[in-house]
Parts: C-alpha cells; sequence; structure tokens
C-alpha cells in the first residue's frame, strides 16, 4: 500500500465502515429504548443540527491544518468519541449529546478528506469522488448489514461499539500514513493576523464567481432532497401503488443499484471537468422524468393498452401488475442519476474551489444541503400519510423541474445562476 491513492481509499472505506457500525449501536440503543421514537429522533436531530452549526467551522480547522492533517484529526477525534461511548456505557439522553459531538468532529473529518481529491488527483477529480462514492456504499453496506449484526450477536451493542472503535483506530493509523506520505505536498495555510474572516469572504467569493460552484451547490441540495423524500415514500409507494409486500421491495430496489453502480462507472471512466455541467444538467432534467413517471407513468400506459381497443392487449394490461414493471427501468433511472448528480457535482467544486479552501466550500456545499432538505423533510412523510405516495412524487418531480427552469433555462433563469462568461474562482 505505497500508493497515497490506495491509503486514501483504504481510508474512506475502514472510515465508513466504523461509521456505520457505530452509527448502528447508537441509533439500536436510542430504538430500543423505553422512549424509541423519542430516542431515535433525537439522535437523527442531534446530528443533523450539529452538522449545519459546526460544518463551516470544522471545513476551516481543516484547511488551516492542511486537508490530510484535518483528514486524519478528525479521525482521530472520532475515535475518542466512540471510545467515551464505549466507556460511559450511555444512557439514551446521553446517546444524543455523543451524537451530537461525533457529528461536530465529523466536520473535521469530512471536508479534509474531501479537499484531499485536488492534491491527490486534480486533473480528474470525477474518477476519485467515483471511487470515493463505492466505497461509501460499500462500507455503508459492510458496518450496516455484515459487521453491526455480527458484533451485536457476540456482544450486544457494546460489542458492537467496541468494534467500531477497533476499525476506527485503524482508520486513524490509515489516515495519518497518508498524511505522512503527503507532507509538503498539502500545506496548512497561513492566516494572517487580523485577517481570521478572509477565508470566509474567499470561501463565499467562489460561489459568487464561479457558475460551475453555484450549479454545484443546486444540484447536491435537489439530489438530497430527491433521495431523502424517495426513502421517506417508498415503504407506501411499495404497500399501496406497486402492491408488493416487503419482499417485493428487491424488484425496484435491484435495478435502483444497478443504475447506482453504472451511472458511477461511467463517471469514473467518461466525466470530464468540460462535462461536469453538462452531466449536472442532464442528471436533474433525469430526476424530475424519473420522478414524475414513478408518480404517472404506469397510468398513462395503462391508458394506451386500454384504449387501443385491441382486446389481446386490453386483456394483456388487464392481468399485467403495470406500476411495477414502470417501476423497474425508473428505478435503474433514479439510481444513475443520483449517483451521476452527486460525483459531478462534487467534481466540479473541487475544479472551481483553489486548494486554500476546499474544504470550506465542501462545507458549504453540506451545509446547504442538509438545511435545505430538513423543512420539506418534516412534512414530506405528512404529505405521503395525507396525500398518497404518488402526489409527494408528483410534488417532488415538480421540484426538479422548477429547479432545472431555474438554473439552465435562459427565460426562466434565476439571476445569481446566469452564465456571464465569469472567470473560475
Amino acid at each position: 500500500m505505497r500508493s497515497p491513492l490506495a491509503l486514501y481509499y483504504g481510508a474512506r472505506f475502514s472510515g465508513q465502515v466504523a461509521h456505520n457500525t457505530f452509527l448502528a449501536a447508537i441509533l439500536v440503543i436510542a430504538g430500543t429504548s423505553g422512549h424509541s421514537a423519542m430516542g431515535l429522533s433525537s439522535v437523527i436531530v442531534a446530528m443533523a443540527a450539529s452538522s449545519i452549526i459546526f460544518g463551516l467551522p470544522g471545513g476551516a480547522l481543516a484547511d488551516r491544518l492542511g486537508a490530510s492533517k484535518g483528514f486524519a484529526v478528525g479521525a482521530a477525534l472520532r475515535a475518542s468519541i466512540i471510545a467515551i461511548a464505549l466507556l460511559s456505557n450511555p444512557s439514551t439522553f446521553e446517546i444524543a449529546w455523543l451524537a451530537f459531538a461525533y457529528a461536530a468532529v465529523s466536520q473535521v473529518h469530512s471536508t479534509g478528506e474531501m479537499a484531499l481529491v485536488k492534491a491527490l488527483c486534480h486533473q480528474s477529480p470525477g474518477r476519485v469522488h467515483s471511487f470515493l462514492v463505492a466505497m461509501q456504499y460499500c462500507g455503508q453496506a459492510a458496518g450496516f448489514f455484515i459487521v453491526t449484526p455480527a458484533l451485536y450477536l457476540l456482544g450486544g451493542t457494546e460489542a458492537a461499539i467496541a468494534g467500531a472503535l477497533g476499525i476506527m483506530l485503524i482508520h486513524v493509523l490509515l489516515t495519518n500514513l497518508l498524511a505522512a506520505r503527503l507532507r509538503g505536498v498539502v500545506l496548512p495555510v497561513t492566516v494572517r493576523a487580523g485577517r481570521h474572516f478572509d477565508g470566509l469572504r474567499q470561501t463565499l467569493a467562489v460561489f459568487a464567481h464561479s457558475v460551475p460552484a453555484r450549479d454545484a451547490l443546486a444540484v447536491n441540495s435537489v439530489k438530497s432532497l430527491v433521495s431523502h423524500v424517495v426513502m421517506v415514500a417508498f415503504p407506501l409507494y411499495l404497500r399501496q401503488d406497486l402492491s408488493l409486500g416487503p419482499d417485493g421491495a428487491a424488484l425496484v430496489l435491484i435495478p435502483g443499484m444497478a443504475g447506482a453502480a453504472i451511472g458511477l462507472a461511467w463517471a469514473a471512466t467518461g466525466l470530464t471537468l468540460e462535462g461536469a455541467t453538462r452531466a449536472m444538467r442532464l442528471s436533474i432534467a433525469g430526476m424530475a422524468v424519473a420522478v414524475f413517471a414513478l408518480a404517472s407513468l404506469d397510468y398513462g400506459v395503462s391508458a394506451a393498452f386500454v384504449y387501443s381497443q385491441v382486446p389481446p392487449l386490453v386483456s394483456f394490461e388487464s392481468s399485467l401488475n403495470t406500476a411495477a414493471v414502470v417501476a423497474i427501468p425508473v428505478a435503474f433511472l433514479i439510481g444513475a442519476t443520483l449517483s451521476v448528480s452527486l460525483v459531478s457535482s462534487r467534481a466540479a467544486l473541487t475544479a472551481a474551489a483553489p486548494a486554500h479552501l476546499q474544504s470550506r466550500v465542501f462545507a458549504v456545499h453540506a451545509t446547504t444541503s442538509d438545511a435545505i432538505v430538513i423543512l420539506p423533510l418534516l412534512f414530506a412523510g405528512v404529505i405521503a400519510e395525507t396525500l398518497g405516495a404518488r402526489t409527494t412524487l408528483a410534488m417532488l418531480g415538480a421540484l426538479c423541474g422548477v429547479t432545472w427552469l431555474m438554473v439552465w433555462h435562459p427565460r426562466f433563469q434565476v439571476g445569481i445562476f446566469a452564465r456571464r462568461g465569469e472567470a473560475q474562482a
């Protein structure tokens, strides 16, 4: 493992496994308490609030330390919070505070990790970001579905937290090895006395003067909203509209995962810096089409069969679960567009931001999407339960379409997204 990229990918995977194992353990503790709903919501709200509050300060600290050192320091801080959780045997109330502290220190870790892409492979960030997302998905699957259940069977939540700590210590080792390999390559930023807010002004200037950076901010916000709302509405859609039980979820999930994998593979091999804006534009358009299709395309297909007045077609339609058949290619499209939008927006930010502002720019990127998603998510479940999953998806598709018009269509474009031939930051 002599290559810095190999160390980087190994650190990404090990950190993701440890993160998801710890997250699963604290959710189990919160969910198995006497007030499970309150416990789970308190953990989720605590982590979301902490991410919004400490996102920009965490990015600033990572930039001050230098990306590689910020990545390593963030990993060590994460390990210290997990160690406290292991030693303290926390209650449900204490778990929420530990989740808050863990999310706070994670801002240094996550922004430093993203900032390293420019230092490691600035000419083809799309490829690196694609591998990072692949490592994220693999780490999430390993943490949630393999490591956590195995450790829980061995010794309950304490064993799961201890396992998370052990994996996180491996992650700390890898991040420090990476920092040592990159010493002299990724340098900390020297801030002159009395100019501490220059970094904030320069960070905002990246979005003010770079069209791809502003596009990336809008695209990532819509992508986060789509993924979260679809997740909220999916169980209801599966039960009421597809008429499939839990076992039938694979009919939609497998094409979705295949689409995500193919989207990542294309981004790793075919996404260029020049094509990142086009990829973002097409991915949002694809999301709008896919979400609208989930909401209503099967009605159109059924109507075409019925009103054709061709008896074999009418008979075939009556025996066919049209919604389920339509959902398969649509799930593939959603998976592909979510992957492409994520990678292309990150690649655009990596190219747009100067090296000494990378962590702060990614902090603004993450904080903005988290803040925008919170309010719609609060109402998504209520809307899905009262008006139905289809109505929720139709509203979501409309939001994707309006976003596309406001960001890219010349006639409806909002001023801040206007193309004025600006120089890249």
